[in-house]
């Protein structure tokens, strides 16, 4: 009889770590869909920079260069 219990107890093992794997694969699943709309966002900005003019800068906002 212990064998067979140490058998169940096993495949009640195996039957956790196949759910425990589930869940992570759920949470990669939602990681890699937040990671693209991510990128998504960020190749917008980066567009958007590409051709926006530069900010204007009043000169005396320029900072003075040390002399030597």
């Amino acid at each position: 009889m212990s064998t067979i219990s140490e058998i169940l107890d096993r495949l009640s093992g195996v039957a956790v770590l196949k759910e425990r794997l589930a869940e992570t694969n759920r949470n990669v699943d939602r990681s890699l869909a937040w990671l693209l709309d991510h990128e998504k966002r960020l190749i917008h900005l980066e567009a958007a920079a590409k051709f926006a003019p530069p900010p204007a800068v009043p000169p005396t906002a320029q900072p003075r260069l040390p002399r030597k």
